[in-house]
C-alpha cells in the first residue's frame, strides 16, 4: 500500500511541476498525462525487471556454488530459501506476464503487484546470501 501511495505522490508532484497546472482541472489532466506516460513505458518496465531477474539468477548460481561447501545445517536452510525463491520467482513471472497484457486502467495495480513480487524475491535472495557472510 505504501508503494501505491508513493506512486500517487510522485505522479501528483510531477503534475504540479508541469506547466499550466494553475487549476485543479489542469492538475487532473496533467496527472492523467503522467499516468499515460508510465503506462506507455510498461514494456521498458517489464524488460528492466526481466534483466534484473537474469542478474539475480546469475548471483543465485554463485550462491549455489558456495552452498556446495557449506555445513549440512546451512545447506538445509539454503535449500529452503531456494525453494521459496523458486516459488516467488514463479509468482513474479505471472506478474510480469500480467504487465505485458495490462490495460491502462489496471496499470497502477499491475505495476504495484509486480513490484511487490520483486521485493519478495529480493528479500529471499538476501536471506539466502546472508547465510554465507
Amino acid at each position: 500500500m505504501a508503494l501505491t501511495l508513493r506512486s500517487i505522490l510522485i505522479v501528483l508532484l510531477a503534475a504540479v511541476a508541469l506547466p499550466g497546472c494553475s487549476t485543479w482541472s489542469g492538475v487532473k489532466q496533467d496527472t492523467q498525462a503522467a499516468k499515460d506516460y508510465t503506462y506507455e513505458k510498461k514494456d521498458e518496465y517489464r524488460s528492466r525487471l526481466e534483466y534484473q531477474m537474469q542478474e539475480l539468477d546469475a548471483k543465485t548460481e554463485e550462491l549455489k556454488g558456495k552452498a556446495a561447501n557449506a555445513s549440512e545445517s546451512v545447506k538445509r536452510e539454503f535449500d529452503k530459501d531456494m525453494s521459496e525463491l523458486s516459488r516467488q520467482k514463479a509468482v513474479l513471472k505471472e506478474k510480469l506476464d500480467s504487465v505485458k497484457s495490462s490495460s491502462a486502467a489496471a496499470w497502477e495495480d499491475t505495476k504495484a503487484g509486480a513490484e511487490s513480487a520483486w521485493d519478495s524475491v529480493k528479500r529471499t535472495y538476501e536471506r539466502a546470501k546472508s547465510r554465507f557472510q
